[in-house]
């Protein structure tokens, strides 16, 4: 599938960038180069995760699962925002050492905007591959707008890692490294609390508000349909299951309340995406 090609050049491309960032930071001893080469790091265990649980989530049901497996993508979202959360605690002790003590010195090697050149390409190669598989496939998957998300924000960080570490060697203020580490692992804080967050949500089978309510809408707004109560939806990756009890008129068929139901299932798969409906009707009650 191409969700899972796309994956894999992500993959690839993110690796070869904690491999030349890490080997050239330290070289010039750039906390703000090596901060982002552990951001890489991190996005190369995400985009591995990404990857082994795409592909255990596209697992038909079976007899122990049996509504799939997607969940288990929320369950690896949830493990990279704990990881997440760990490197930037890391990133943030090591550079409030060095702005208290005494300031590293950063060596102005030319090597060190190599690496940072090098990875803004990787990171404008990965937004490019994912958005690719957003639009040409057409591909809803959650997965690849992870990717191509983590991308934009690798780009970003990678940006003020180019900043702290130029002007670091470009004037005297050599703590402008050690600054933009600070930066960056604020916004892997922030990126790790909404991970968190969607994974959690999605974990405990949480949709938003409005989302049951337009279903319900949808559902009393068709013709025959007296009242729709009783209305529980869980999302299962990108598939939503609905449950409901609706009450018809007492002199419908069972045939005619069969095609009604039908046509329910049809028009929210249509407005809504994938989904499983399970109707029970029930006629109105006798005055």
């Amino acid at each position: 599938m191409e969700k899972i090609r796309a994956l894999q050049l992500s993959f690839i491309a993110i690796l070869s960038v904690v491999i030349i960032e890490g080997f050239i930071g330290i070289l010039v001893n750039s906390l703000a180069i090596l901060s982002d080469a552990a951001h890489a790091l991190f996005d190369t265990v995400t985009m591995l995760i990404l990857f082994l649980t795409t592909r255990v989530a596209l697992k038909p049901p079976d007899e122990e699962h049996l509504y799939g497996h997607a969940k288990i993508e929320s369950i690896g979202g949830l493990v990279g925002g704990i990881s997440l959360l760990v490197l930037a605690a890391i990133i943030l002790s090591e550079a409030a050492l060095r702005l208290m003590g005494e300031v590293a010195h950063v060596h102005p090697e030319i090597v060190g905007f190599v690496a940072v050149f090098y990875t803004l390409g990787v990171d404008v190669f990965r937004m490019t591959i994912a958005q690719k598989a957003l639009l040409d496939k057409n591909e809803n998957s959650i997965t690849i707008k992870a990717s191509f998300f983590h991308a934009i924000a690798d780009f970003a960080s990678t940006v003020i890692a180019l900043v702290g570490f130029g002007i670091a060697v470009l004037t005297d203020y050599l703590q402008a490294d050690a600054v933009a580490s600070i930066i960056l692992s604020g916004s892997l804080v922030y990126l790790s609390v909404k991970l968190l967050k969607s994974s959690y949500l999605d974990l405990s089978d949480a949709v938003p508000r409005d989302f049951a309510e337009k279903i319900r809408v949808e559902i009393e707004n068709e013709k025959g349909i007296s009242c729709c109560k009783e209305l529980k939806v869980r999302r299962v990756g990108q598939k939503s299951y609905i449950e409901t009890t609706v009450t018809v008129r007492n002199s419908m068929t069972l045939q005619e309340a069969h095609d009604l139901t039908a046509k329910i299932e049809h028009k929210i798969a249509k407005k809504f995406g994938d989904s499983t409906v399970t109707i029970h009707v029930e006629p109105e009650e006798q005055k």
